[in-house]
C-alpha cells in the first residue's frame, strides 16, 4: 500500500519527462493495439480462406454429381427453352424415377424446437446449357417454392430463374476462364461456376476403341464441338454460401469488439506500466531538483559574505593592505568555507550513501574530512601579514 501510495504521488514536474511519459505512452499503445488488430485480423482471414476452400470444395463435389446424374446425350432432348420449363421437367422426371420404389405423397416439414432458419436445405444444384441456348437440370434445387411465393427473399421458381439468368449473362459478358463469381439474391449469397461437359454420341459400348475419343477445346465455344459432332453443354453449378457468408460477417463483429475493448485494456495497461516505470525517474529528478536548491542555499551565504569584505576593501581603497587584514582574513574565511562546502557537495554526489536531506552543518563536517587537504593547501597560499 505504501509503494502503490508513492507512486500515486508522484508529480511530473519536469517537461522533459512528461513528454517522454505522453511518448511513451502513445507509442506502446500504437504497438500493442497494432498487434492486437493484426492478430486479430489474421484470424478472420483465415477463417475466410478455410471457407473459401470449403466453399470451392463444395462446388467441386457438386460437379462430380452432376457428372454422374445425367447423361448428357439423353439430357440434350428433354432440354427445355426456358428456366423455369426446365425445372418443371427435372421435377417431373424425379418423380417419375422415384414412384417404382415408393409411392409419392405431397409432405413438407417444419422446424419442432427453437431453432433460428437459415438458407434452405441442400440448396445446391446444376443445369446444362447447350448451344442453342436450352437447358435442363443435372441437379434439380431443392425446397422451391412454387411460383413468385414470398418475394424477393424467398427461395422460390423465380428467383431460381433469375439466379441461372445472371450468371449465363455474366458467363457471356466474362472472360473464357472465370474464377467462381458471387450472385447476392435476396437475403442469399450464391457461389457458381461453369465446366464443360462433352460427349460422343457416336461411342459404342459394344465396340471398344471405336468412337471414344473426346476433345475438349480451350476456348470453351459450344459451337466449335457442334461442328466436330460432339455433344457439349456449358454446366453451371451453384452452391448457396449464405451460412458461410452468415459465419464470417458474425466473426467479424466479434473481432471488431474484442479489438475494441482489447485495445482500450491495452492502453490502460501500457499507462499504467509506464507510470510505474518512470516513477523511480521522476524521483530521482526530485533529489537532483532538491540536492540544487540545498546546495545554492549553501553556497549563497560563503559567497555573499565574500561580497560584503570586498566591498569594504574597496571602500576603503586608500588604505594599505596590511591596514586591510582583518577584511582579507575575512575574504580568506569565506573562500576556505565556500571551497569547503563545494568539496562536501562534490562528495555528496560521489557518494551515493550519504543522505540528500543532510543539514548543513554535516555538509561542513564532511568537507572538514574530506578536503582538508585542500584547505590547508589554501590556507598555505594566503598572504602573510607584513611586520
Amino acid at each position: 500500500m505504501r509503494g502503490q501510495k508513492a507512486e500515486t504521488a508522484v508529480e511530473y514536474k519536469d517537461v522533459n519527462l512528461r513528454c517522454l511519459r505522453g511518448r511513451l505512452w502513445r507509442l506502446s499503445s500504437i504497438l500493442t493495439c497494432g498487434v492486437l488488430v493484426i492478430t486479430l485480423a489474421a484470424s478472420w482471414v483465415a477463417s475466410a480462406l478455410t471457407a473459401r476452400e470449403v466453399n470451392n470444395a463444395e462446388l467441386a463435389n457438386m460437379r462430380m454429381e452432376a457428372h454422374q446424374a445425367e447423361d448428357l446425350i439423353a439430357a440434350k432432348p428433354v432440354a427445355e427453352d426456358e428456366v423455369l420449363g426446365a425445372l418443371k421437367s427435372a421435377y417431373e422426371r424425379e418423380e417419375a424415377d422415384t414412384r417404382p420404389f415408393s409411392e409419392y405423397r405431397s409432405s413438407a416439414s417444419a422446424p419442432d424446437g427453437n431453432v433460428e432458419m437459415g438458407s434452405p436445405v441442400n440448396t445446391s444444384f446444376s443445369v446444362m446449357v447447350f448451344e442453342d441456348g436450352s437447358m435442363t437440370f443435372a441437379v434439380p434445387p431443392r425446397n422451391v417454392l412454387s411460383g413468385d411465393d414470398g418475394g424477393d427473399s424467398a427461395w422460390n421458381e423465380w428467383n431460381v430463374a433469375k439466379l441461372i439468368r445472371t450468371a449465363i449473362a455474366d458467363r457471356e459478358a466474362g472472360s473464357d476462364r472465370m474464377a467462381p463469381q458471387r450472385v447476392e439474391l435476396g437475403n442469399m449469397t450464391w457461389q457458381w461456376t461453369t465446366w464443360i461437359f462433352v460427349a460422343n454420341p457416336n461411342y459404342d459400348p459394344e465396340q471398344p476403341g471405336a468412337h471414344d475419343e473426346v476433345a475438349v477445346y480451350p476456348n470453351g465455344d459450344l459451337a466449335d464441338y457442334e461442328k466436330d459432332g460432339y455433344v457439349a453443354a456449358r454446366v453451371f453449378t451453384f452452391s448457396d454460401i449464405t451460412p458461410s457468408v452468415r459465419r464470417l460477417e458474425r466473426l467479424a463483429v466479434v473481432l471488431v469488439v474484442a479489438g475494441v475493448i482489447g485495445c482500450a485494456l491495452l492502453v490502460i495497461t501500457c499507462r499504467k506500466i509506464i507510470d510505474r516505470a518512470l516513477v523511480p525517474v521522476a524521483e530521482s529528478q526530485a533529489r537532483q531538483r532538491e540536492f540544487l536548491i540545498k546546495a545554492s542555499h549553501e553556497l549563497k551565504t560563503p559567497m555573499a559574505s565574500l561580497s560584503s569584505n570586498l566591498d569594504a576593501l574597496v571602500a576603503n581603497g586608500d588604505e594599505t593592505v596590511a591596514s586591510q587584514d582583518r577584511w582579507t582574513a575575512n575574504m580568506r574565511a569565506d573562500i576556505d568555507e565556500l571551497a569547503a562546502r563545494t568539496c562536501a557537495l562534490l562528495e555528496l554526489v560521489t557518494s551515493p550513501g550519504v543522505p540528500s536531506d543532510a543539514p548543513s552543518d554535516d555538509l561542513s563536517s564532511d568537507a572538514e574530512d574530506s578536503c582538508s587537504e585542500g584547505a590547508v593547501n589554501t590556507a598555505s597560499d594566503s598572504p602573510k601579514e607584513p611586520e
